[in-house]
C-alpha cells in the first residue's frame, strides 16, 4: 500500500470516526457490564478462572464489535452533516477531515455503510431485543445530525437523544445483550446517562457562540449561565440519589451496596472543576480545557479516574478490614 493509500485509509478509518476520543471509555464501559455479570455467575467469586472465562468467552468480543462499529458510525456521520457549522470554528475545521478536503463523500459513504450494517448483523448473535435496540440506535445516531430531523438541533430532543442514547450506548447494549438490569445496573445506566446528559449540555455551552448562528438548541435557547446551573442541577441530583439509594440500602436493605462508592468519588473529582467553571469568564475555553479532554485519551482523564479508584481501592480495604465485605 502506498504512503498516499495509507494516508487516505487513515483519514477515512481513523480521523473520521475519532476513534482517539472514545476508544478508551467505550471499552470501559463493556468491561465495566461484562465483569460484574462474570463475578455474579461465578458465585461472586474473583479468581483466575473468572477472568479466563472472560476473556474465552465470544459474547465480549461480538459486543465490543457492536460497540465500537456502531461508534464509528456515530462520529463519522456526525462529523459529515456537521461539516457546514464545524466550518465556522477554526479549531473544529481543522479536526473535521471532511471539512479540509482531506475525506471525501466516496469515503464517508464506504465508512457509514460498512460501519453502519456490521453491529446490526452482530447484535443477532444476542437476540432479537439486542436488534432492535441496536436498530433504533443506528437511527437515532444518524437523525442525530443528519437532515430532515437533526435531532441535534431541536430544543430539549438534542439534550435527551444524546443522553440516552449517544455516551450511553456501550453500556446500555451490554445491559440489553446480557438481559442484566438489576438495582445495580439500572442505577449504573442512569448515572452515565446522566453523564451523558451533561457532557451534552457543556458542548453546547462550549459551543455557543458558534452554534447560535445556525443552530437552534437547548444551551442557545436557555443560554450558557442557565444551562451550566440545569448540568450543576443534574450533578446535584445524581449525587443525592447516589447517596439516598447507598444509605437506604444500609437501613432497609434495598438500593445499591458500598461497592456503589466508586461512583460517589468520580462525582467528587467533578467538584473543582465545577468551582472552575463557576467562576469563568469564558466559559467555551474553560470548558475545552476542564471537561472536554475527559472523553479523550489524555492526562486530564487519566488523573481523575486513577484518584478516584485509587480512593475506591483504599475504602474497599478499610471494608474489608472491618469485615464489612
Amino acid at each position: 500500500m502506498s504512503a498516499n493509500k495509507k494516508n487516505k485509509f487513515k483519514h477515512v478509518v481513523y480521523d473520521l470516526s475519532r476513534i482517539n476520543e472514545w476508544w478508551l471509555l467505550s471499552l470501559g464501559m463493556v468491561l465495566f457490564a461484562f465483569v460484574p455479570y462474570k463475578y455474579v455467575l461465578s458465585d461472586r467469586i474473583i479468581n483466575y478462572a473468572l477472568f479466563t472465562s472472560l476473556l474465552t468467552e465470544p459474547s465480549l468480543y461480538i459486543a465490543l464489535i457492536v460497540v465500537f462499529s456502531a461508534q464509528i458510525f456515530l462520529f463519522a456521520s456526525n462529523d459529515y452533516f456537521d461539516r457546514h457549522v464545524d466550518a465556522l470554528d477554526t479549531h473544529k475545521k481543522k479536526r473535521n477531515p471532511v471539512c479540509s478536503g482531506a475525506v471525501t463523500l466516496p469515503g464517508v459513504r464506504v465508512l457509514l455503510i460498512v460501519s453502519g450494517i456490521l453491529p446490526l448483523i452482530a447484535s443477532t448473535y444476542f437476540g432479537m431485543w439486542a436488534f432492535v435496540y441496536t436498530a433504533f440506535a443506528m437511527f437515532v445516531f444518524y437523525f442525530y445530525t443528519a437532515p430532515p430531523l437533526r435531532f441535534k438541533n431541536k430544543v430539549g430532543l438534542d439534550v435527551l437523544s444524546h443522553g440516552i442514547f449517544v455516551n450511553t450506548f456501550p453500556y446500555f447494549f451490554c445491559l440489553v445483550a446480557l438481559n442484566d438490569f438489576t438495582v445495580g445496573t439500572t442505577f449504573l445506566l442512569t448515572v452515565v446517562m446522566m453523564r451523558s446528559t451533561m457532557a451534552q449540555l457543556f458542548q453546547e455551552i462550549r459551543d455557543y457562540e458558534v452554534d447560535k448562528q445556525v443552530e437552534r438548541n437547548t444551551v442557545v435557547i436557555l443560554g450558557q449561565r442557565r444551562s451550566l446551573w440545569l448540568v450543576f442541577s443534574v450533578y446535584i441530583g445524581m449525587f443525592a440519589v447516589t447517596v439516598s439509594l447507598m444509605t437506604s440500602y444500609i437501613l432497609w436493605g434495598w438500593g445499591i451496596q458500598m461497592y456503589y462508592a466508586i461512583i460517589l468519588l468520580i462525582w467528587a473529582t467533578y467538584i473543582p472543576v465545577f468551582h472552575k467553571l463557576m467562576k469563568a469568564k469564558n466559559l467555551g475555553k474553560s470548558i475545552e480545557k476542564l471537561w472536554m479532554g475527559q472523553g479523550r485519551t489524555n492526562l486530564w482523564q487519566a488523573v481523575q479516574y486513577v484518584l478516584a479508584f485509587a480512593l475506591y481501592a483504599l475504602f474497599m480495604t478499610f471494608l474489608w478490614f472491618i469485615d464489612y465485605l
